[in-house]
Order: C-alpha cells, then structure tokens, then sequence
C-alpha cells in the first residue's frame, strides 16, 4: 500500500474526473540542437496547462527556468537518468540525479528510463530496484519509463517492439515498485490491451516514432485509450504540432472524454484557425 506521500503526489498527475493523465516531457534538450522549440518553452508551457496539461517530464535545469509557467497549476516529474545526444548509444541510459534531490527540487515524481534486455541490464536492473526503495521511503511517485531492448532493428523508444516482450518489461516495472508506467504503444488496441493486462498499474503511452499528421497522433492516442490505457506522456508530438494548445485541447477531448478521433480532429483544426 501507498504511503499518504505517494498517494497525495501521484493523484496530481490524474485528471480526477476520468483518472486519467496528460504529461509532455521537455527533458529532449540534451540529446541535440535540433529542438529549437525548447530554446525558451516557458509561454509553450504556460499555454499547455491552459490547455489541460497534468503535469510535465523535466530535466532539473529546465524545471528551473520554467517553474513560474507551471508552479502550482500542474505537476512535475523529473528525470533522474539521460544520455547525452553526443554520445550514440540510445540503449544505455545512465543514473545522473536522485529520487532525494528531486523530492527537494519540488518534484512530484521522478522518472528513470530502463532498456530491459540489453547488454547493461546487470547494472540497471538493480539499480531500479534502489531508486524505488528510496521512492518509497522518501514518499515519492516513481514512473518507470520502459522498454524492452528490441531485435537489431528496433530505435531506441521508438521500436518496434514484440508485444510479448512490453508485457516482461510492464511486469517488472509493476513487480519491481514503480507506481505509473510510461511504455511503447505497439500499434493497435488489441495489442495495447495484451500489455495493459499484464499490468497492475496505470499505463502511458509514449509518444514514439514521429507521425506526419494531428489524425495520426490522435488516432494512436484513442487506440492506446480503447486499449485500456491512462494516458499519455507525449512530448515532441504536442510541442512540435503547428498548435501546440490545439493539439491538447484535442488530447483532452479524446483522452478525458472518450471522444473519436474524428470530432477531436476537428477541434484542433478549429482552435488552430484561430
């Protein structure tokens, strides 16, 4: 059972009505130049909450520089492991902030990410199970950010990935102590709802690999929703959209209130048109 801690942190990332979540990571500034739309996010971020953003996914540097954006009005996760954008290896991520510094930070969940699998997974495998012992002594959220390693072909976060292999990777978040799960939607419903079964706890889908139109996007979303997840952790998808307040608004509409893709994509065509 959840301490009051987690409990209390955990439900500010859950819309209370329909106990679901919409979380945009901003953590994609280390892994290159290209994300000229994280150069200074804070009226994007602002705009965002306005729009019905949860909560947001941060490195502690960008927290900073944008807590006045959010501060009070929507919950913040901070990422405890990265790897630079210099250094090519997407598979191995590395441990560089404690559950301990965020929870000072503010931070109402940290969030690791774990390739299980791999050729590192004797290092990272334990040291998951630390960082949620310390969670759970320190009372905070812990949202395990999961994927198998993939055959040969597989992009690291953006598969693709065997459905078998996400429900190992959902388990061992739920068996191992995280309290939310961010993982790969493998492309349809049914196949979602296999790897939702295998969980005991919430499900976000990833934004994963990039997609050409708001239809796209939303459609993957509902799927995930039939599927029986509880949201998302999307990022590049809502921040790079020509609309980036559109397209929440348009999220919230099929992810709070269960609406088709079809009427949801028209709202975001009409608030983009304005």
């Amino acid at each position: 059972m959840n301490g009051l801690g987690i409990t209390l942190r955990l439900k500010r990332f859950f819309d209370h009505a329909s106990d679901t979540a919409i979380i945009v990571p901003m953590d994609h500034g280390v892994e290159g130049p290209e994300y000229v739309e994280l150069e200074d996010p804070r009226q994007v971020v602002s705009d965002l909450v306005n729009a019905g953003a949860n909560g947001f996914l941060m490195r502690r540097g960008l927290a900073r520089f944008t807590a006045a954006s959010y501060a009070g009005r929507a919950a913040l996760a901070q990422r405890i492991t990265g790897r630079t954008g210099l250094a090519h290896r997407d598979k191995e991520q590395l441990f560089i902030a404690s559950p301990e510094e965020a929870l000072r930070n503010g931070a109402d969940a940290v969030c690791y990410t774990i390739f299980l699998g791999g050729d590192h997974e004797e290092r990272d495998y334990p040291l998951m199970g630390q960082t949620a012992d310390t969670c759970s002594r320190i009372g905070l959220p812990l949202l395990a950010e999961i994927f198998p390693a993939g055959g040969p072909d597989s992009v690291a976060y953006d598969g693709p990935y065997n459905v078998d292999d996400l429900r190992v990777a959902v388990r061992v978040a739920c068996d191992e102590g995280a309290h939310f799960i961010k993982t790969f939607y493998p492309g349809d419903a049914a196949s979602f709802a296999r790897v939702v079964a295998y969980s005991t706890l919430p499900v976000l889908i990833a934004g994963g690999p990039k997609a050409d139109t708001a239809e796209e996007v939303l459609a993957m979303v509902k799927g995930s929703m039939d599927g029986g997840g509880q949201g998302v952790v999307m990022g590049r998808k809502v921040w790079q959209s020509p609309d980036p307040p559109a397209m929440m608004r348009a999220l919230v509409a099929v992810i709070r209130e269960g609406m088709d893709v079809g009427p949801a994509l028209r709202i975001f065509n009409a608030e983009a048109a304005r």
